[in-house]
């Protein structure tokens, strides 16, 4: 019985091991997953710039290429700034509990009785906190998901900015090239 209960004891140690070596590398890949948000979001603001100088660009070009541009442009005025929508902070993950292996029962003499109800629970505080370190780990998993589904989005949003900015740089270039030409 008593080889029994330290082989689960063992087992627990291990597995609350386990637990809190992948809460380990759930916080890494958490702040990686940040990183890489933070990094999403400045393409994603650096393309709406470019796509505002691409506006202006349009509106000098205008100008440029005939009267009647340089008219229209006098009458719809400068392009206007585009507004950028407020930034979502990434979602960070759950504080990680602080998860050990437990008080050390194994120092002095202690009768038979009294060490199985200490190995008992020190079993049970171990599975207490695997218990802890599962629900932090589910905690974390979702509050990833929901940060991926964010950079999805905002990676949607990014393609829809590079779009307009090559459309806008292609059509300025053509542009520029009538008017080359011409001289």
């Amino acid at each position: 019985c008593q080889e029994k209960q330290k082989n689960i004891e063992d087992s627990t140690t291990e597995s609350l091991r386990l637990v809190q070596e992948t809460l380990n590398m759930g916080a890494a890949t958490a702040a990686e997953l940040e990183g890489q948000g933070k990094q999403i979001d400045k393409i994603h603001d650096n393309l709406v710039d470019i796509n505002q100088s691409v506006k202006k660009s349009e509106h000098h070009v205008r100008g440029i290429k005939s009267i009647f541009g340089a008219l229209w442009n006098r009458a719809t005025g400068p392009p206007k700034e585009q507004v950028n929508i407020p930034k979502v902070e990434p979602v960070a993950a759950p504080p990680r509990p602080a998860a050990g292996p437990g008080r050390d029962v194994r120092s002095g003499p202690v009768f038979t009785q009294e060490k199985h109800r200490l190995d008992t629970d020190r079993t049970h505080d171990n599975l207490q906190q695997i218990g802890v370190g599962v629900q932090s780990m589910r905690e974390m998993a979702l509050a990833m998901g929901g940060e991926l589904d964010r950079q999805n989005k905002k990676l949607v949003d990014v393609n829809q900015e590079a779009d307009k900015a090559n459309l806008g740089v292609n059509k300025l270039t053509k542009d520029m090239n009538k008017i080359i030409a011409k001289s």
